[in-house]
């Protein structure tokens, strides 16, 4: 069996072993003494969908009582839940847990705010790590209270012909064999999968063999293509942007997952029109999708919660939606998503059932966490031994690497519209000895965008348009490609970017026209996440947005601008290492270079 490999089991919370099992029972019986008693509190029973008063009698992490009987005993810890609610704790069935963050900052905001449970994108990690090393990473990760569960990306998102190795499908198979990965997917490239990628063919069928979720990014497709998603084996999506979108993916047998993040905050336009005409909410869920620092700042799951309330949604129903709905989802409903006998001991103690952020937080039987802070650290990784190194400066870092060379008399720009969407617009050129050297400085909306490779072996050149007015130079190596974004007006002051980003190790860096740093945000996991609180990243993002804003960027979200660049599931124009690449056609329309260094030509 190789490095890294697990035989194949089912999908894993907690395991049970016999000696638990003994003492489980017995205390079932009232014949040994539980760990914990919560009593006098108001229980959510989520299955049922109703509110019961009764007590909670934990043994060994797990519950084993839930009902009337006095607790008479001296050795177990006594909370008093009296005008209290005890809810299941709360479940992020889609988390990319990298959005400045890592794993565990995020891990320990979300956990003190009510999440017990997270189910993660791989990303970010698939693009760093080999295969031994994220199988170790996730054997780490899943000692945590807070339960860290993986899904499976069949695609890299990006046109990354040099890393196509990673997502083969014998590869994805193998890591499909793990008992924490509880899913394949998002799929974001499915007109490839649907018209029958081999590599994406096998890994999603030995998905469907492994009993795993295959969940779809099924943005804005039509009935049809819906259908044939289906029938391909997607189980669930989170692209309904309107209730007519969630109720045909629920027609048509979808688990379908309502989103509200910083990117898109969708709730508000789906709930008003889906309540009043939707009678069975089993196979609905919640997400946040991702939020930046700024949006935890505000709660997480809890905050679906409120936000679900406030728009309508029967309360009962708001949180079946983000704890026995995702459990069944994944299969997991007899360990989690309940407070229920022989369940994981992962619930919450609220003031009332409309204030969904917990006053206490016990997780595996535990308190974790108390009126919103933790009371024992989760222990990060050693991230460099777990091979997520900080990037390494390359030397120097010419301007001319950024120079767009074409002979073409129209150009394609990125036209950005929103922070997600690249429209293509075929700019009227004149190249002066192969060059567009006068373009960006005869325009008052354009700059050179760049995705340069974070060796220096590489560089796609293009034009961006709507992103910034006065932007010298910008350099970061947060980018869904796992490569280095530079944008900016003065090719020279991208150059110093770019340097002082590697000199960092990572992260974000804004400079003036003389070189002068106006931003800098270290980013030394992989280049791609911070070691920094998820407070301290809320605040380094505000200021990110008040820089940018000065130079004249209108958008919303300027971290998922600079994620999205070279994203290539989104519309219509993107960075990639072979070139400009147009999302619908997937061809190249204009060429990266290799680079050659001046060190090199000595």
């Amino acid at each position: 069996m190789s490095e890294g490999e697990t035989e194949m089991v089912a999908t894993r919370v907690r395991d049970l072993s016999e000696a638990d099992w003994y003492r489980l029972v017995a205390c079932a019986k009232g014949q040994v003494e539980p760990d914990l008693v919560v009593r006098g509190g108001t229980v959510l029973n989520v299955y049922a969908g109703e509110l019961m008063q009764a007590d909670v009698h934990v043994i060994d992490g797990r519950i084993a009582y839930v009902g009337t009987r006095p607790y008479t005993g001296e050795q177990a810890r006594v909370l008093d839940a009296t005008d209290r609610v005890l809810v299941p704790g709360y479940i992020e069935p889609h988390a990319h847990p990298f959005q400045f963050y890592n794993p565990i900052t995020y891990a320990e905001s979300v956990l003190a705010r009510g999440t017990t449970c997270s189910v993660n994108d791989n990303l970010m990690l698939t693009l760093n790590l080999e295969f031994g090393q994220f199988g170790r990473f996730v054997e780490s990760m899943s000692t945590l209270p807070i339960k860290m569960a993986w899904w499976i990306r069949l695609d890299p998102q990006a046109h990354l012909p040099e890393k196509a190795y990673k997502f083969n499908g014998q590869l994805l198979g193998r890591l499909l064999k793990n008992p924490y990965m509880w899913q394949a997917g998002e799929v974001t490239d499915w007109k490839s999968w649907i018209d029958g990628d081999e590599e994406m063919v096998q890994a999603a069928l030995q998905a469907k063999e492994f009993r795993k979720r295959i969940e779809g990014h099924c943005a804005g497709v039509s009935h049809d293509t819906l259908n044939v998603l289906t029938a391909a084996g997607i189980t669930a999506d989170h692209e309904a942007i309107n209730a007519e979108d969630a109720l045909r993916r629920l027609r048509l047998g979808l688990w379908t997952t309502l989103r509200h993040s910083s990117l898109r905050p969708d709730l508000p336009a789906i709930l008003p029109e889906l309540i009043p005409r939707l009678r069975n909410w089993n196979r609905v869920m919640m997400t946040t999708d991702g939020p930046t620092p700024l949006y935890l700042q505000q709660g997480y799951t809890d905050h679906l919660i409120r936000t679900a309330i406030a728009q309508g949604l029967d309360p009962i129903t708001a949180y079946q939606l983000v704890t026995i709905n995702p459990a069944t989802y994944y299969g997991v409903d007899d360990q989690i998503g309940g407070i229920a006998p022989g369940r994981i001991a992962d619930f919450l103690i609220l003031a009332d059932l409309l204030e969904p952020t917990p006053l206490v937080v016990i997780a595996d039987g535990r308190v974790v966490a108390e009126q919103g802070q933790l009371v024992e650290r989760l222990t990060a990784p050693s991230w460099p031994d777990a091979g997520l190194i900080p990037l390494q400066p390359i030397g120097t870092i010419e301007p001319d690497w950024f120079t767009v060379h074409t002979d073409a008399s129209h150009f394609p720009v990125m036209n950005l519209t929103n922070p997600a969407i690249a429209r293509r617009v075929d700019l009227p050129v004149e190249p002066i000895a192969g060059r567009l050297d006068g373009v960006v400085e005869g325009s008052d909306d354009l700059c050179y965008v760049s995705l340069l490779h974070r060796e220096g072996q590489w560089v796609c050149n293009g034009l961006l348009r709507g992103f910034a007015t006065t932007l010298a130079g910008l350099a970061s190596s947060f980018t869904g490609a796992g490569e280095l974004v530079v944008i900016g007006r003065n090719r020279a002051a991208m150059a110093v970017a770019t340097e002082r980003m590697l000199a960092l190790g990572g992260g974000i860096v804004i400079v003036d026209d003389e070189g002068q740093v106006l931003f800098e945000l270290p980013l030394r996991i992989a280049g791609a996440m911070g070691e920094q609180s998820v407070d301290e990243l809320g605040a380094a993002s505000s200021r990110l947005a008040d820089v940018l804003r000065a130079q004249g960027h209108t958008h919303y979200d300027p971290i998922y601008t600079l994620l999205f660049l070279s994203s290539t599931h989104l519309p219509e124009l993107r960075l990639s290492s072979a070139g400009l690449f147009e999302v619908k056609t997937k061809r190249i329309l204009h060429p990266a270079r290799r680079l050659v260094k001046a060190s090199e030509m000595l």
